[in-house]
């Protein structure tokens, strides 16, 4: 006969504590803890180690895990899932997102996939910093490689060419660098991440090798946005993915510099729990995401590279 305290197990030790699991559970922390003393007497094993400060599994809480949580889990979620197909796709799918990368391209996604889908809520963080999908709460993450962590699943998601970008006018002051030594006489616009605080390399290829380039100057941003502000108001050359530049480039108020140096596309991927089962509204999500922003980036990759 399976337990039923046998979740509320699977909960401590997933959340780390009581706390956290009896608010995952919708449950007072006491009940839960009446629940693990109550498992703990049925089985005649001690569970966990408790003190004032920690709460670690013993030897025996381990085993049990390993043996029972996977299968749980399993379970639960092909409940759920029959639960999903007889309901329509409803309730909050949080997602976290690169600030002007998911403005520029994931944003115009979003109407149809509500209209399609009204009772979905999508909370969007826009943040350039990475983080941790799993411990933030977030279903679905957006953006470059982020930690490895067993429990993502990351797929192909969209492409980004990097182009060095100056303004007509910078470039009359100025002059155009013709090689990426010349660089060092121009006023680059740097970008600092948000996750290490470090100014980004730019990456260019010379003879066939990727080589770095800490980018100098007077003016460091931490947003792209902020970065394309700057070129336009003719204060420096930045790297920046060439579906920000291209409005300028057609208008003919930017011009691409080094062109024949830049490296290869980004791949931009998307991120989501590895579990077997995935909710209906964040299987929909990922799926609308995918099927819609295809098109769009080989038409970035195929027009933006070639014709600009």
């Amino acid at each position: 006969m399976i337990p039923n305290q046998l979740h509320v197990f699977i909960a401590v030790v997933k959340n780390g504590n009581f706390s956290a699991a009896a608010r995952q559970l919708g449950v007072s922390s006491a009940a839960v803890s009446k629940a693990i003393a109550q498992l703990e007497k049925t089985l005649a094993l001690r569970l966990f180690h408790r003190t004032t400060h920690s709460l670690t599994l013993t030897e025996d809480g381990d085993e049990l895990y390993a043996r029972t949580g996977h299968l749980v889990e399993q379970l639960e979620d092909q409940i759920r899932l029959s639960t999903d197909k007889q309901k329509t796709p409803h309730g909050r799918v949080r997602v976290n997102l690169p600030d002007s990368f998911g403005r520029m391209v994931v944003l115009p996604l979003i109407p149809s996939f509500l209209e399609k889908y009204p009772e979905v809520e999508l909370d969007l963080k826009f943040d350039d910093r990475i983080g941790d999908l799993v411990k933030e709460g977030a279903d679905v993450g957006i953006g470059v490689m982020l930690n490895p962590d067993s429990r993502l699943i990351a797929r192909e998601f969209y492409k980004v060419q990097p182009v060095l970008v100056a303004s007509r006018r910078y470039i009359e002051r100025h002059g155009e660098p013709a090689t990426p030594a010349d660089l060092a006489r121009h006023n680059c616009i740097a970008y600092r991440s948000s996750t290490t605080g470090r100014k980004k390399a730019w990456n260019l290829r010379v003879n066939g090798e990727l080589i770095p380039v800490e980018p100098q100057g007077n003016l460091v941003v931490n947003n792209l946005s902020a970065a394309m502000k700057a070129v336009e108001m003719d204060m420096g050359i930045a790297s920046v993915g060439i579906g920000y530049a291209r409005p300028c480039l057609e208008q003919g108020r930017l011009r691409r510099v080094l062109r024949d140096f830049e490296a290869a596309p980004i791949q931009i991927m998307i991120y989501y729990s590895s579990r077997h089962y995935l909710p209906a509204k964040t299987r929909l999500f990922i799926d609308h995401m995918l099927e819609h922003v295809q098109d769009e980036g080989a038409i970035d990759l195929e027009d933006m590279i070639h014709e600009l």
